[in-house]
């Protein structure tokens, strides 16, 4: 029989979330809790969102994270023709035209997807680091870039 005290990677995941990378994005101006996260602006959305694997298991959870830009206006627009289309974009959702997408990994210098992988007996600090770091370095200057475009 499993040892139920023992911690699973689905709780070390929510553990990371909460207690490393939440605080790591609220510092860079950003607002949400869980898997999403939002940094306001007047006219658009800029969104975080992370995305765990399909394959992440009880003893291990890979994530990465999906970067959405829209104009609110735009939005709007896109919604009146469109009217399946939700309130307010999903960062985990492609909306084809309505939105600027990307995975974090097409962002990175190598330009291909990435993935974390967190366990219940991984380091939380280095991966926290490295998704801050992702966000601090390549993911704000997209965001910064889209809302000029």
């Amino acid at each position: 029989m499993a040892d139920r005290s023992a911690p699973t990677a689905q709780e070390a995941f929510t553990t990371l979330m909460r207690a490393r990378i939440a605080p790591g994005l609220r510092a860079l101006g950003f607002k949400g809790s869980g898997q999403t996260y939002e940094l306001p602006h007047l006219e658009s959305w800029a969104l975080i969102g992370f995305q765990k694997s399909a394959h992440s298991t009880a003893g291990r959870v890979e994530f990465t994270l999906n970067v959405t830009v829209a104009d609110k206006l735009g939005w709007a627009r896109a919604r009146r023709h469109q009217p399946h289309l939700p309130a307010r974009p999903s960062p985990n959702t492609v909306y084809g035209p309505a939105a600027w997408h990307s995975r974090i990994g097409q962002l990175l210098p190598a330009k291909r997807d990435t993935w974390w992988t967190i366990s219940a007996t991984t380091d939380p600090g280095p991966v926290a680091r490295g998704v801050i770091t992702a966000v601090t370095e390549y993911a704000l200057p997209a965001i910064r870039e889209q809302r000029r475009s």
